[in-house]
């Protein structure tokens, strides 16, 4: 498929026409995927004509055009990092048990898990061919330490359920494994291939890590006051899961509500009814405006790393574009 067929593509994300350099990553993409064969070149295929922001190859690449012109470097590191995003993904859905994403069936449910896992493997694999074949060293450290965090937060969140005493830093710490040290790994891949200094690659490392706080906050929001055919997947499902989740945390710490939730966790069972009454909770003692709160502070300290990042166009993207994590309805 070709660059401007993937422009006409119905199911392409709209990040493609506010980022043009994002077609050579979807083309890329699907070059890749094209080569599996059988059931994976299926789900693989399918996954990616699914649609999705591209939030990882976008800051790959901005961060990287911030200290030089576009080069085919960039590309391919942020081919690998969407790799890595969608493999993680398939890998999530089988955990969580998920039915459901982006409106449409998961790998799991369409085929079984087995094959969910070796997809999910495959596109791993894919992404490591591609650093290796390129001898991207420095980003290859980037992204694998992003994949040992996130597998650490994986089993740090299952062996967390339904648990009270989770705190606050203790709620910062896993989702910087799960979200927000990827997205500073490909923030320091594209930057480090741009040319960028020591200084520099740890500012544009803060500034994805903190971009993938107030996005984990704002999903974490969004699973219980978002609706179904917006997110595409079941509302709640964090907190039937057991997740303690940002805003639960504030909610677990009000003095009306506190200790009536508490009991309710304490069952490890939500209902659809329990389901309910916390979000009407969450609403009336204000917490989901906290949440919100914190995720607008996060953004604010992510604009601050760039501050000393060189100016221009692509610095004023990655300086507007957290602002658009707040808006977010999926």
């Amino acid at each position: 498929m070709s660059i401007q067929q993937l422009y006409n593509t119905a199911d392409m994300s709209i990040s493609t026409l506010q980022f043009p350099e994002l077609l050579f990553v979807e083309d890329q993409l699907q070059i890749v995927l094209s080569k599996a064969d059988g059931l994976i070149q299926q789900t693989c295929v399918s996954l990616l004509q699914s649609g999705g922001k591209r939030i990882r190859p976008l800051l790959t690449l901005y961060s990287g055009m911030c200290f030089s012109p576009l080069n085919p470097l960039m590309i391919q590191a942020a081919v690998a990092a969407e790799l890595i995003h969608m493999a993680s993904l398939i890998h999530d859905d089988v955990i969580d048990e998920s039915a459901t994403r982006r409106g449409k069936p998961t790998v799991n449910s369409l085929h079984g898990d087995h094959a969910a896992i070796l997809t999910g493997d495959y596109l791993f694999a894919e992404a490591f061919n591609i650093l290796s074949t390129h001898q991207l060293l420095n980003c290859m450290k980037y992204l694998v330490e992003a994949i040992q965090a996130m597998c650490d937060g994986e089993v740090n969140q299952a062996g967390e359920q339904f648990s009270i005493l989770v705190g606050t830093q203790h709620y910062f710490n896993r989702i910087a494994k799960k979200t927000g040290i990827l997205l500073g790994a490909c923030c320091q891949a594209g930057a480090i291939l741009g040319g960028a200094d020591s200084n520099d690659l740890a500012l544009m490392r803060d500034y994805g890590l903190n971009i993938g706080y107030a996005y984990q906050i704002t999903d974490d929001i969004l699973d219980i006051s978002g609706d179904t055919e917006s997110l595409g997947k079941p509302v709640g499902a964090d907190l039937i899961n057991g997740n303690i989740t940002l805003p639960i945390l504030y909610l677990l710490d009000d003095p009306i509500y506190g200790n009536w939730l508490a009991k309710i966790m304490q069952t490890r069972k939500i209902s659809r009814q329990d389901l309910q009454s916390i979000k009407e909770a969450l609403i009336s003692s204000g917490c989901i405006e906290q949440a919100y709160a914190t995720a607008a502070q996060c953004i604010c300290k992510a604009k601050a790393c760039l501050d000393e990042i060189p100016g221009g166009l692509y610095q004023s993207t990655l300086m507007n574009l957290p602002d658009s994590i707040l808006q977010r309805t999926k």
